[in-house]
């Protein structure tokens, strides 16, 4: 949304094609950009027959595919749609049983995806080495960008104090060890802004720990603003998650001045290697460590410079991107 509201803005005739169409393709308008839904169906693996004759009949001078892990990333591959560009979002491997199956053999085609694209890109330095080893490519980091404009160092008043998560809720995310973690953390309130498969784990592990009275999870979908509310109201934001490319909810909340506590797997560890004072590690398998840093974060406010993330910054980067794969 942010790219196509952005070059919207500059003047580019932009359309987004997507899933989550219910019986016809709906264009829909979107601050002067397209959107196109195409009817669909599955989950984890959702698809649509619609996607390869869309891609053949309309008139693209480029095309920026997200996420090697979906149907579209190989839909547009298959449509011979070029040039276009690929940012990978890439974890390496599937986080379901049926998804380690199939990672294998999709591997083979996601090498012919990788190997197609005019460019590659990765959002971090730990996603672009996963690409880099399993394709033999070495993708262009270009990190997700912020509008300035949401920045703020004012310390959140939240009384009693806040812990934010903000995750779907799927089990490599690894919401449990901010429950567990709470255990240790008597004076402290976890709100939980996602939802999934994991709910009613989680709520009862919370029941099980004698922290349940302070969960509170909300599981309907929010306004970008109301993310932000919370998590700025929030004392800490926690993400220990075990396999993210970059994420954007630690940005969100370095934006509005909260101090983050993540795993240091993935490329979440980044995060704490760039910004020290204001984001910690911890194992979401000791619940203690969690808590410890969640108490040595507690008051503090992160004042950190996001320059590097500045959305018109990132846009620059992939307008050059874009035209030196048009000009190929």
């Amino acid at each position: 949304r942010q790219l196509a509201e952005g070059f919207t803005q500059r003047g580019d005739d932009v359309t987004v094609l997507t899933y989550g169409g219910m019986r016809a393709v709906v264009p829909e308008s979107g601050a002067g950009y397209r959107v196109i839904r195409l009817p669909s169906t599955g989950d984890t693996f959702e698809w649509s027959g619609r996607l390869l004759p869309e891609l053949r009949r309309r008139d693209f001078d480029v095309c920026h595919v997200h996420n090697l892990h979906s149907t579209v990333a190989a839909g547009i591959w298959a449509s011979r749609r070029r040039p276009y560009v690929l940012t990978a979002h890439y974890h390496g491997g599937g986080h379901t049983a049926a998804a380690r199956v199939l990672h294998p053999g999709y591997r083979l085609l996601a090498r012919r995806i990788v190997r197609g694209a005019a460019a590659v890109t990765a959002v971090s330095a730990t996603e672009a080495a996963l690409v880099q080893r399993d394709f033999g490519v070495d993708p262009v980091v270009v990190p997700n960008g912020i509008e300035p404009a949401a920045r703020t160092t004012s310390l959140a008043g939240h009384e009693p104090p806040t812990i934010a998560v903000v995750s779907r809720l799927v089990r490599y995310k690894r919401v449990d060890g901010a429950v567990r973690a709470l255990a240790d953390l008597p004076d402290h309130v976890l709100h939980i802004i996602g939802d999934g498969p994991e709910r009613a784990s989680l709520l009862r592990l919370a029941g099980e720990l004698g922290v349940r009275e302070r969960v509170v999870l909300t599981a309907g979908r929010l306004s970008d603003q109301e993310v932000l509310d919370a998590v700025h109201s929030a004392v800490v934001h926690v993400n220990l998650s075990e396999a993210e490319a970059f994420s954007y909810t630690v940005l969100e909340s370095l934006a509005v001045g909260t101090p983050v506590v993540v795993n240091g797997a993935s490329a979440l560890g980044e995060w704490a290697g760039r910004f020290p004072g204001a984001v910690l590690t911890a194992d979401p398998d000791a619940p203690a460590a969690v808590a410890a840093a969640v108490r040595k974060l507690d008051g503090t406010c992160a004042d950190v410079d996001l320059g590097d993330y500045a959305l018109p910054a990132i846009l620059d980067r992939y307008q050059s991107i874009y035209a030196r794969a048009v000009a190929a």
